[in-house]
């Protein structure tokens, strides 16, 4: 692993960010229409806490936005730390006192995340390892990857043209 020491000229460096779902909170029932039920996962707020003694934490959620205050209470609760809410569209770094709850990816010196894949700089242990959680076979080779036929729970692949029908600005 990369070591990443606190530099004064890299503000990425001062920072760490830590997936909330599954990271910090469990969620035994699943989603439930986003209503945050569950408890810390074991370990995870005495680790926020050594990790805020040594870098600005920020907590990166894929909740939407309207969530982020429920997020910063439960965090607040559990932890017993003052939060804040990102508010900054232009934001790129963290080197707060507080937890700043996000769904940016922020610069850090480190990123901790129960869905991540270490990338090493080999592709090909990447995508096997990417294959391997959305649950395909290996790959040989990253140009012979081509999207699974329909499946009974998938609809068949959207075509391009289909696309720029439905979402003209999207590419």
């Amino acid at each position: 692993m990369t070591v990443v020491p606190l530099d004064p000229a890299s503000p990425a460096s001062h920072a760490v960010g830590i997936d909330f779902d599954q990271t910090l909170v469990a969620h035994d029932d699943g989603w439930q229409d986003g209503r945050i039920y569950g408890k810390p996962v074991p370990g995870a707020i005495e680790s926020l806490h050594a990790l805020k003694k040594v870098r600005s934490v920020f907590i990166m959620t894929a909740r939407p936005r309207r969530f982020h205050a429920a997020v910063a209470g439960w965090l607040r609760e559990h932890s017993g730390l003052e939060t804040l809410v990102d508010e900054d569209p232009e934001r790129a770094y963290w080197q707060g006192d507080c937890l700043l709850v996000t769904n940016k990816k922020l610069g850090a010196a480190v990123y901790i995340d129960d869905r991540a894949i270490r990338f090493t700089g080999d592709w090909t242990a990447a995508l096997t390892q990417a294959h391997h959680a959305i649950g395909l076979p290996a790959a040989a080779d990253p140009a012979t990857v081509t999207r699974p036929a329909t499946t009974t729970n998938r609809p068949a692949r959207t075509t391009p043209a289909d696309l720029a029908r439905h979402f003209p600005d999207r590419c």
